[in-house]
């Protein structure tokens, strides 16, 4: 719980950093045959089939806080299934992109997915692209996330349909400029548990509800 709480500080510490202080083209010559043309069969043309693309357009690919050969977290087939076991495996995905985010000092991938009920992801969301516009970035604080479970819809208020609860590791964090000046940071963190709600919404779910619990 205390995590989750330094997780929201976290992301909103550049609103507190702003406040102290982006074929051939040669014609073909050759004399025309007076022989009758053979038949010949033509070829199928060969379509490739599109492939959709592994994640959103302005999804980063990099950042100051990503590790040698790390790859932003891909959307999951589970997760597509409108289930309490879809619920679960979108839940844990979107945690990723929570990490992806202070990978990379940049909130655009979780920010396909939350709708304007879950405060906390938004007040991050908040934060993070602030923190980028100071020109600061997050070195540490990185998430293990850890599988997760169902979990019981009351006594949330907010639209849902399931709801899931995550348990994540995080790391030392410092959150520094240009020069490697360090404006705050924290020690690790393990165990903490997250309550996500979701409803479905196209054909992915979007998060209603985020919240650490005890």
């Amino acid at each position: 719980m205390q995590a989750v709480r330094r997780l929201m500080g976290f992301g909103l510490i550049g609103l507190v950093a702003a406040a102290c202080t982006r074929g051939s083209a040669t014609p073909n010559l050759s004399p025309v045959s007076s022989a009758p043309p053979s038949s010949v069969a033509s070829s199928p043309v060969s379509v490739s089939p599109t492939v959709p693309p592994l994640y959103p357009a302005d999804v980063p690919l990099t950042g100051h806080n990503v590790r040698p050969g790390e790859k932003p977290p891909v959307y999951p087939a589970a997760a597509k299934q409108h289930s309490q076991a879809g619920a679960n495996a979108f839940a844990e995905f979107f945690l990723r992109t929570w990490d992806w985010a202070y990978a990379t000092t940049n909130p655009s991938y979780m920010q396909h997915y939350f709708g304007s009920t879950c405060g906390l992801c938004t007040g991050v969301a908040t934060g993070i692209n602030k923190t980028a516009a100071e020109r600061h970035w997050f070195l540490g604080g990185r998430l293990t996330v850890h599988p997760v479970v169902a979990a019981a819809i009351a006594p949330v208020t907010a639209p849902a349909e399931f709801c899931s609860r995550g348990t994540i590791d995080e790391t030392a964090y410092s959150t520094v400029d240009a020069r490697g000046k360090v404006y705050s940071g924290d020690g690790a963190h393990r165990g903490d548990r997250i309550k996500i709600c979701v409803v479905s919404s196209g054909k992915s779910w979007m998060i209603t509800y985020l919240a650490g619990v005890e």
